[in-house]
């Protein structure tokens, strides 16, 4: 197969980490010629020299929706490349592409929020931001309406959604996973001081965005009892920058903030906490979930229907705009030792779900090979 594989539109965050996987794996499928075009957010991050000679790279420096509202075309380079290369099948790792190739085209969506139009994130968003999300969300639905064959999603939840949101059928799913680093993970130095009696550490490894729900974090230290209170540390990995203007000063006792923290670093710093503290108000998927598990830590997060898919029974579940809720959670997660064992054991069981990320690149490269022979 002759397959364009088009990162351009990858922005931040979990996307960037599958199509860097993705890419990385086809190595082990060299039955393939592998033309690969490498946005703006990817071109720092892949070695070009570990690569065979049936891949071939292409470079483009910006992302196409930064150009659908000017009177330069962002589809005008890649045009050119699909005209060059002539694939059997474009592959766009994360949508839209703002751009319909000629080529059967498959497409990944996992834009929470043009999914989600009911998470609780939008309840406290502004009248004009609200309908800003509705104006972005209309224009981001019609392009990857007409812009692709068929559609992957994470999760069966993402799924149903979709096939709701696009009226069709060809909506297949190929589960996120971890990061092949925590199967055989390096040993770092210990990032966190050492422990003091009692003390209780709940990790929420993530960037800033506001759909995160970081704010909350400090009214659900208002509400513990102040014997737990003084058990608490909230590990946190925001850029310096971020965390200052969340205003948490004045609770230096209860939160750490370590900085950005590297994916090879990330086994070593669940180790040094107790549990996963994940309030997140909007999500397709989040590795942080399949990390925990593998890590052996208790899951605490929102009870939102993208979680509930990806964790199922292997979390404890409280209401992420409700910090009294969160609050009461903590503490039985705290005093239950048998819980703790619980969550780590089902969490064990339930990462096995999970794609290997080989596994995940041979799925997605099944269902170009069937949307050539005319089989999705």
């Amino acid at each position: 197969m002759n397959l364009l594989i088009n990162t351009t539109t990858t922005h931040k965050g979990g996307g960037v980490q599958v199509a860097k996987s993705f890419i990385e794996e086809c190595r082990n499928f060299p039955g393939n010629n592998y033309h690969i075009i490498i946005g703006p957010s990817l071109k720092d991050k892949i070695n070009y020299k570990c690569f065979p000679v049936n891949f071939h790279f292409y470079q483009i420096n910006y992302r196409p929706a930064t150009k659908i509202f000017s009177f330069e075309r962002s589809d005008k380079e890649l045009k050119e490349i699909e005209k060059k290369v002539k694939p059997d099948c474009v592959f766009t790792t994360g949508g839209p592409s703002y751009w319909r190739p000629e080529a059967p085209h498959l497409m990944g969506f996992n834009l929470p929020h043009y999914i989600y139009k009911d998470s609780p994130f939008f309840r406290s968003e502004t009248f004009y931001k609200k309908n800003y999300w509705k104006l972005k969300g209309a224009v981001i639905r019609y392009h990857a309406a007409r812009n692709c064959d068929a559609y992957v999603a994470q999760t069966e939840d993402v799924n149903q959604r979709l096939k709701k949101i696009f009226k069709t059928d060809k909506v297949f799913t190929v589960s996120n996973t971890y990061n092949g680093i925590y199967n055989d993970p390096a040993v770092f130095p210990d990032k966190l001081p050492g422990k003091e009696k009692g003390e209780f550490r709940f990790l929420y490894f993530s960037a800033f965005y506001r759909h995160k729900n970081f704010k909350i974090i400090p009214k659900v230290i208002d509400k513990l009892p102040a014997e737990y209170r003084n058990k608490i540390k909230f590990i946190l990995t925001l850029e310096y920058d971020f965390y200052r203007t969340l205003m948490f000063d004045n609770y230096s006792d209860n939160i750490i903030n370590l900085g950005p923290v590297k994916i090879e670093e990330g086994p070593s710093l669940y180790k040094e906490c107790d549990a996963v503290f994940l309030p997140t108000l909007l999500e397709c998927f989040s590795a942080s979930y399949p990390e925990a598990m593998i890590m052996e830590k208790p899951i605490l997060t929102s009870d939102l229907s993208f979680a509930r898919s990806i964790c199922g029974n292997a979390a404890l579940y409280f209401n992420p705009v409700d910090p009294s809720d969160a609050a009461e959670k903590i503490i039985k997660i705290i005093d239950d030792i048998g819980l703790q064992k619980e969550l780590i054991e089902k969490g064990k069981e339930r990462v096995k779900v999970f794609p290997t990320p080989y596994e995940r690149a041979k799925e997605y490269l099944r269902l170009c090979e069937e949307l050539v022979n005319g089989r999705l």
